[in-house]
């Protein structure tokens, strides 16, 4: 977690209460106020646009998948005019932060987030929204139950027509759970989203990244390379048709992927015969 932009007095004296701090991202920081989660922009040059896009995107997807955006505000810190976002705060943490306390789930625990990390894009797709950066720290847990993942920040999120803010090339999301177009400086699809999850995925069940080493990573093209040689075996006891749809999902090519609703069909009418 990044060190906070401002201290937990400063931001009760903002929010009107006790609050406790969440996480930390490169443009913002999030802190608990009762029983909402808020998310206060710091950093000047998140433009507009994109906090709109995030509205936009929230409120475009309307699923309980999908973190519920309840108020936007603007709060005074250190004289200074903040945008802020008010979301349902979800009990569990995320998956990072079980990553990060080794806290891995089991093979039939993974099945299940599997399951239910394809229904959450799935919804996002069918509402015509591209993520963008799914990754273990923008996806909770609710009630801290790997079968009941909920989707977060969706910042750089893209619904099917709208004029991008982006200029390409360019790279959109975080790096490491990016599919190879994406490190192509091409815009994301639907099919990046699948890539990153079945990154994230593979990454539970080993243990590790399936294509990485700690630390620094490989430029873009070498990153590419890594990806076109084939992630980290799978540990044994992964169900046959589960290895098979993960690495549909992390294919090199968009059109080997499917989409989220094809990967459910895999997982479950193969894991009923299973």
């Amino acid at each position: 977690m990044q060190n906070p932009q401002y201290t937990e007095a400063e931001v009760a004296a903002a929010l009107g209460g006790s609050v406790t701090r969440l996480g930390s991202g490169a443009f913002g920081e999030t802190w608990r106020r009762d029983d909402t989660a808020v998310k206060i922009i710091w950093d000047g040059t998140y433009s507009p646009d994109r906090l709109q896009r995030e509205v936009d995107g929230l409120r475009r997807v309307s699923s309980p998948y999908v973190v519920r955006l309840l108020d936007t505000r603007t709060v005074t810190l250190r004289g200074e005019q903040r945008p802020a976002l008010v979301f349902e705060y979800i009990p569990g943490g995320d998956v990072a932060g079980r990553v990060s306390a080794w806290q891995l789930p089991s093979v039939t625990e993974v099945v299940e987030f599997l399951r239910g990390l394809l229904t959450r894009i799935g919804h996002m797709h069918a509402a015509q929204t591209v993520h963008r950066d799914i990754k273990p720290a923008n996806i909770a847990l609710r009630g801290g139950d790997w079968s009941r993942p909920v989707l977060l920040d969706l910042g750089l999120a893209r619904g099917a027509g709208e004029a991008t803010i982006t200029a390409y090339p360019a790279h959109v999301g975080t790096p490491a759970y990016m599919a190879p177009e994406q490190l192509q400086g091409l815009p994301a699809r639907q099919a990046s989203d699948l890539f990153a999850a079945g990154v994230t995925v593979r990454e539970l069940l080993g243990g590790r990244h399936p294509f990485y080493d700690p630390g620094l990573l490989p430029p873009p093209a070498e990153m590419i390379t890594r990806i076109a040689s084939g992630p980290r075996p799978l540990p044994t006891g992964v169900p046959g048709h589960v290895a098979e749809l993960l690495d549909r999902l992390t294919a090199v090519r968009t059109g080997d992927r499917g989409s989220a609703r094809s990967s459910l069909r895999r997982l479950g009418a193969e894991g009923a015969a299973a």
